[in-house]
């Protein structure tokens, strides 16, 4: 019973990676990444706003990827954050968070 109780709980993690794609202000992520961080903290967002990656080529530098457990509400936290412009409402596939973070 353990390792079909292992195997899905590996099964359920992969099937709930709602990463999604954030625009900043031009020039303005790391003041975006230090405002979210401490809205997190403030505000107990941990369970909300699960992992944060910042791709680090040239052409991602206004973007933020989020790895979030439910839209809406992230929606409204993420849009009293400094520096916040948008976020796309369908969630990115894991290859392609992979691909913008440089791995694989």
């Amino acid at each position: 019973m353990p390792p079909i109780e292992t195997k899905d709980s590996n099964s359920s993690e992969q099937t709930t990676n709602n990463w999604y794609l954030v625009g900043v202000r031009s020039k303005k992520r790391e003041v975006f990444l230090k405002y979210l961080n401490l809205a997190i903290e403030q505000n107990h967002l941990q369970d909300l706003i699960m992992e944060i990656k910042s791709p680090q080529d040239a052409v991602y530098q206004d973007i933020v990827l989020l790895k979030i457990s439910n839209f809406k509400t992230a929606c409204t936290q993420l849009q009293k954050i400094e520096c916040f412009q948008s976020i796309e409402r369908k969630p990115l596939a894991l290859p392609q968070v992979n691909r913008m973070l440089g791995i694989g």
